[in-house]
């Protein structure tokens, strides 16, 4: 069983890695388009005549602007 600072300290790095996937993401979007499908890992393959961005993993569509 886990003590309470231990699960204080895992809770918080999973929070931090999470707002540093976010940051991340934001930054790099107009390059590389990021699922974001219930926590999908990937970026998404772009097909730019259709204009329609789509994750190889969960089959998510994103429409480009």
């Amino acid at each position: 069983m886990m003590s309470r600072t231990t699960t204080a300290s895992v809770a918080g790095r999973s929070s931090s890695m999470r707002r540093m996937r976010r940051r991340a993401s934001a930054t790099n979007a107009a390059l590389r388009p990021f699922c974001r499908t219930n926590g999908c890992p990937t970026y998404l393959d772009v097909d730019a005549d259709r204009g329609i961005a789509t994750c190889p993993i969960c089959g998510s569509t994103q429409r480009l602007h």
